[in-house]
């Protein structure tokens, strides 16, 4: 039984193959039904709008059920031991979902679950959302080999996963331009949490606009995630990684930009920019259904 908690669960070739059949499906309109009677449990500790409806509609297009648990309608953790819990669900569910507060909480539900765990978002990784911006790069780009994707700001759980996509060879380059600040933070996240992260085909620094020039793929994510407090301090270190039509200007001209949404468009985006013709937002918000439906079909086996 296999597990879905970061991308690094994953071989280059099982990426690829999750990818290259949401491609085939998705342009053939051809529908699946190998998930009848599969029932899929989404349990959320944070609030979800993309998560929550893609993994919905992704198990009943396969022909499955779904049900949605929230974490006050749980004894998770309180009442009754994780541990319990997780067990609980594998008699009930074929595959368990959770949007987590704690990445801790996900490798611990898959340690006692008899069934495969899929983190939709932890405040580590964010597995799911890379699979599906990979896809919407190669149906725009044709392929990974030789894109180069820029990253602009927090090392979030966005970077993280595409951090371990890079890792896994599956050909792009990824530059991470990052406030020294951030870079420190996110260094001794990976610390506290026993992580190990190689930079060998990475290129983290502060920001270098000749590396932008070169630049394929503009990627950011929100500043503050959710629940966070926004900081004055923070948004001014943060300004100048903020992607507008000056930064795009500076990029490749047939570049494009991408974002995992929500976004906020007074900070990291500009208005124009991600309502504008290279933003690919949207078709990258529906490309989680699409992949998320190769990605069940995979885990159920």
């Amino acid at each position: 039984m296999k597990n879905f908690l970061n991308i690094s669960d994953f071989s280059n070739e099982e990426c690829i193959k999750i990818i290259s059949s949401a491609i085939d499906k998705k342009n053939n309109k051809r529908q699946s039904s190998d998930a009848q009677n599969k029932t899929l449990a989404m349990i959320f500790e944070k609030n979800s709008t993309r998560t929550r409806i893609s993994f919905e509609l992704a198990i009943k297009q396969l022909g499955g059920l779904s049900i949605m648990l929230d974490k006050d309608q749980l004894h998770l953790g309180k009442r009754e031991t994780l541990a319990d819990t997780a067990q609980t669900l594998s008699q009930y569910a074929d595959i368990i979902m959770m949007r987590s507060n704690s990445h801790q909480t996900l490798e611990n539900l898959a340690k006692y679950s008899s069934v495969p765990i899929i983190n939709g978002l932890s405040d580590l990784s964010h597995p799911c959302q890379t699979l599906a911006t990979l896809m919407t790069i190669i149906e725009l780009k044709g392929s990974l080999e030789g894109v180069n994707i820029s990253w602009f700001g927090p090392i979030s759980n966005v970077a993280h996963s595409l951090i371990e996509a890079a890792n896994n060879d599956l050909g792009f380059t990824l530059t991470l331009h990052c406030p020294q600040y951030y870079q420190d933070i996110y260094s001794q996240k990976l610390s506290d949490m026993n992580k190990k992260i190689c930079f060998d085909n990475i290129s983290l620094n502060e920001l270098d606009f000749k590396k932008v020039e070169a630049t394929d793929v503009m990627y950011t994510d929100t500043w503050f995630s959710m629940g966070d407090i926004e900081d004055s301090t923070k948004i001014e270190m943060l300004t100048k990684y903020s992607i507008d039509q000056n930064m795009m200007s500076i990029a490749k001209k047939d570049s494009i930009f991408l974002h995992c949404l929500p976004a906020n468009r007074s900070q990291e985006v500009s208005a124009q920019v991600i309502d504008g013709e290279q933003s690919y937002v949207w078709q990258e918000a529906q490309n989680r259904l699409h992949v998320q439906k190769e990605l069940l079909l995979h885990l159920l086996g």
